[in-house]
């Protein structure tokens, strides 16, 4: 055996045999491991990818426009599945360590396929007679080595054949085959393992020069949208250390709040390495500590990408190996480190639009897009108002025929004025305070709030004074909430409400003795308020 293994480090060419060691028969073992389908093709996928980022430089100058393309074929007929990469590939060294089962060579440290056993043992995982064939970029061999885990149990043996053929220079990247499935693929767990893969690869996936094909099919990851709220979008980074023992533990990533929300795609996603560890769609990551119960606004809304890369990991690396305390010391630092992202996740759509609308900043900004047209409107409403006043229609008779009908409205309509808000105070928005003439020689202090009510009241008017009207317009009222969140339509509603509320005050100058008001005089009022506010209050 050390003849032979020496004659193939000095160049030894041509066909020969290799000693696993040890025995193989340890390969049928393999098979009764606790993986589950995409950790195991995720382990083929490890090997490829960390030969592109290993030779990334090598291989991107090799030829032009180069990307890593991991294809992934399962035939169910033939009960195959074959992974086929053009990466790197591997030289005979390699090639060996790479089915020697206690083989590990110093590329292996610190990478995504540390353990140096994710290729045997996923692939014994899934079949009983798999191969691997290989060319490095730049050399002319190509090895091929097949493993027949039931011969070898049977035999007792531990050699193995390996092919070595001619391959043009330009030639590069592996392929495993695997036949003689022991685990079926169905259709609804291919779905499962599709989108699995594109959450556990979705850094390289974005990276945009990796892609990996399933059955021919592009996979891929969606990222999540983020809620923006309080004028800011509630995502950010992370970057903390926790002490643990007499070891520091270093954590980076990001926390983020999703809007809208889903269960499903809520959780953190643990990496380690670039590629997820814990996560996807509905296996993230959701300690009760930190998300409560698994129907809660936080479990609904909250998600990140956290990496661990010095946190020990399992075997299948599916897990982390922190059952002695090291998973609660996370759980309180990172618990710590959210504290605002968690409490705006506990906050109900509901109660996040109610404080949007309201809020102090967006009343700010609506204020100064109608204050601009006010002013402006006030400057020009003078000629449009003598301009009315030539039209105005001749005042109602004020005879004794219709007193008393004129009575009872009048009775009713300052009986409307002394109405007042009932509106909470949590409910309403700042006060904004607009000035507009109503005449030439009047001016109205306008103070408009926004509220979130129920019910069909679109606007309240009060008279606080008789130099101002305060207005309350309902941004809950049907008619207008499905576009009552846009900012563009409240600064349109607003002055839309002003425009009414200034109609009505130049109606009142023009009523009767007895506070009769023609029919026609607010539409007329409004439409003259109207187009000097296109005018003169839209520059």
């Amino acid at each position: 055996m050390e003849v032979r293994e020496h004659q193939l480090r000095m160049g030894y060419d041509g066909d020969f045999t290799f000693d696993m060691r040890p025995q193989a028969g340890i390969l049928n073992v393999f098979s009764r491991l606790s993986y589950k389908p995409q950790y195991a093709i995720g382990e083929f996928v490890d090997n490829s990818t960390q030969s592109y980022l290993l030779h990334k430089a090598e291989l991107i100058d090799s030829e032009d426009y180069y990307r890593l393309r991991i294809d992934i074929e399962y035939d169910p007929g033939a009960m195959t599945l074959t992974v086929t990469d053009n990466a790197f590939g591997m030289e005979r060294d390699r090639f060996l360590d790479a089915i020697k089962l206690d083989a590990k060579n110093s590329d292996q440290m610190n990478s995504r396929n540390e353990f140096g056993m994710g290729l045997k043992t996923a692939a014994s995982w899934f079949g009983s007679v798999w191969s691997v064939t290989s060319t490095q970029l730049g050399s002319r061999r190509r090895f091929k080595a097949t493993v027949d885990i039931p011969y070898l149990h049977e035999s007792g043996e531990s050699d193995i054949n390996i092919r070595v053929t001619d391959e043009p220079p330009y030639t590069h990247g592996t392929v495993v085959r695997i036949e003689k499935l022991t685990k079926k693929l169905a259709g609804r767990s291919i779905g499962k393992i599709k989108d699995m893969l594109g959450s556990m690869y979705r850094r390289d996936l974005a990276n945009g020069d990796v892609e990996i094909m399933f059955n021919g099919q592009p996979i891929t990851f969606e990222q999540f949208p983020i809620l923006r709220f309080r004028d800011q979008q509630w995502k950010k980074p992370l970057d903390f250390e926790f002490d643990f023992g007499p070891e520091k533990h270093h954590v980076t990533g990001f926390v983020a709040i999703m809007d809208p929300g889903s269960f499903i795609k809520a959780g953190f996603a643990l990496f380690r390495r670039g590629r997820v560890v814990i996560g996807g769609a509905d296996a993230n990551y959701k300690p009760r500590e930190i998300f409560g119960n698994a129907n809660s606004e936080i479990s609904l809304k909250l998600f990140g990408e956290l990496d661990l890369d010095d946190f020990p990991i399992n075997q299948a690396k599916d897990g982390f190996v922190w059952e002695d305390g090291l998973e609660d010391a996370f759980i309180d630092a990172l618990k710590m480190q959210i504290a605002d992202f968690r409490k705006i996740a506990d906050m109900t759509k509901k109660a996040r639009m109610q404080e949007s609308q309201l809020a102090t900043p967006a009343s700010n900004r609506v204020e100064a897009q109608v204050t601009d047209t006010i002013t402006r409107l006030n400057n020009g409403l003078s000629k449009a108002r003598d301009d009315a006043e030539e039209a105005q229609p001749e005042k109602a008779d004020t005879s004794d025929a219709g007193e008393s009908a004129e009575s009872r409205y009048v009775q009713d309509y300052r009986e409307m004025q002394r109405e007042e808000s009932k509106v909470p105070d949590e409910l309403l928005s700042d006060v904004r305070t607009y000035p507009i003439k109503v005449s030439s020689t009047q001016a109205k202090t306008i103070e408009v709030r926004w509220s979130i009510e129920s019910g069909e009241k679109w606007i309240g008017v009060t008279y606080p004074t008789d130099d101002s009207v305060a207005v309350t317009i309902n941004l809950n009222h049907p008619f207008f909430k499905p576009y009552s969140r846009e900012e563009d339509f409240q600064v349109v509603l607003e002055k839309l409400v002003i425009a009414f509320v200034a109609s009505e005050e130049q109606a009142k100058l023009n009523s009767t003795q007895a506070g009769m008001i023609i029919s026609s005089a607010i539409r007329s009022n409004m439409n003259r308020i109207l187009y000097a506010m296109a005018v003169n209050g839209n520059g």
